[in-house]
């Protein structure tokens, strides 16, 4: 099973770790930082999807955000109510809110109705994955494309670490310290390069922002009154 020493042993040989000087040289704590970076990146271009129930008492509206809630990057993928229906049945956009994002008061807020009695209420959101030393939630097809973009971040890390060196003595080591900079500027590039297309990206392009799009369903329900929908997202 994969983990985060799998995803660390693949940046190593990416980097060319052993070969590096002893000065410049990568400390086994920032490879966990490499790492943690990339899963931060990774997150926003692949989310991984997890799921709160709420329980209704025919009153209560507002809810608390889920405990592993990350503001930085966690967003509601679905609503669904009633939950436990066959076919499922999600709550139009427009139904909902986050009330005071971002702020300790933060709460998941229904607009037009409150849970019944008896019924469950299931919240489908985003959250950052992990990696520790037994396993990782990336699945095994991205690894590898996590690992180069770990990679890329140690990189860049290398090349600022060879371009803001002091000057060498003699001028042949000072023309390798820029050559070596330059040599991984490209490489980390690369390596980005690779995990773009991998995720089927072009180059430079970067995963947008959840409710980016305008949803002219969701506004013209909002006319109709209109909450409920019944099928995947997708009906929305």
């Amino acid at each position: 099973m994969a983990s985060r020493q799998t995803i660390i042993k693949e940046v190593k040989v990416l980097l060319k770790a052993g070969a590096l000087p002893r000065e410049f040289g990568v400390e086994e704590a920032d490879y966990a930082d490499l790492v943690n970076a990339a899963l931060t990146r990774y997150s926003k271009d692949v989310p991984l999807v997890s799921f709160a129930d709420y329980s209704g008492d025919s009153e209560t509206f507002d809810f608390p955000l889920p405990e592993d809630w990350d503001d930085s990057l966690s967003f509601i993928r679905e609503v669904e109510y009633p939950q436990g229906e066959r076919k499922p049945s999600f709550l139009r956009r427009s139904s909902w809110i986050i009330y005071a994002k971002g702020t300790p008061a933060a709460r998941f807020r229904l607009m037009y109705f409150a849970p019944q009695m008896g019924h469950t209420l299931r919240l489908f959101y985003t959250i950052k994955h992990t990696a520790d030393d037994v396993r990782t939630s990336v699945p095994e097809n991205d690894r590898t494309a996590m690992a180069w973009l770990a990679a890329a971040e140690g990189c860049h890390l290398l090349a600022r670490r060879f371009a803001q060196s002091s000057s060498p003595t003699l001028a042949a080591d000072s023309v390798d310290y820029q050559s070596k900079s330059s040599e991984y500027t490209r490489l980390g590039r690369e390596l980005e390069r690779k995990y773009q297309n991998h995720l089927g990206r072009k180059e430079g392009e970067v995963a947008g922002p959840a409710g980016a799009s305008l949803d002219w369903d969701v506004l013209l329900s909002l006319a109709r009154g209109e909450y409920f929908t019944h099928g995947a997202s997708e009906d929305r």
